[in-house]
């Protein structure tokens, strides 16, 4: 199977009022806190990415990951809801802002 086209998961005006986040924002969010990774040295140092990134790059990023949870189910105030949950097992990274074109 090939690589899926890509999908911007920016989020619409009224999801990013209504975006639930762990900490107080002083600006609404562009994109699901749940969408984000944090990558320390040591996988920086796995990835052979290093930190040598800026803020603002794009890095390439291709994933493999396990469901582990999954729950479908009808709420009395969310509705209908469906929510797959990811461990993501392998990862492979470039920098595409010092990649040769």
């Amino acid at each position: 199977m090939g690589w899926s086209k890509l999908t911007d998961m920016e989020l619409d005006d009224e999801a990013s009022l209504d975006a639930a986040m762990p900490i107080a924002m002083a600006e609404k969010p562009k994109y699901p806190f749940g969408l984000r990774i944090c990558l320390c040295e040591r996988e920086l140092e796995k990835l052979g990415l290093e930190a040598d990134c800026d803020v603002g790059d794009v890095i390439d990023l291709r994933a493999f990951a396990v469901v582990t949870s999954v729950s479908k189910g009808e709420g009395e105030h969310e509705g209908k809801y469906s929510r797959v949950e990811l461990q993501i097992q392998k990862l492979a990274v470039e920098n595409e802002m010092t990649e040769e074109d």
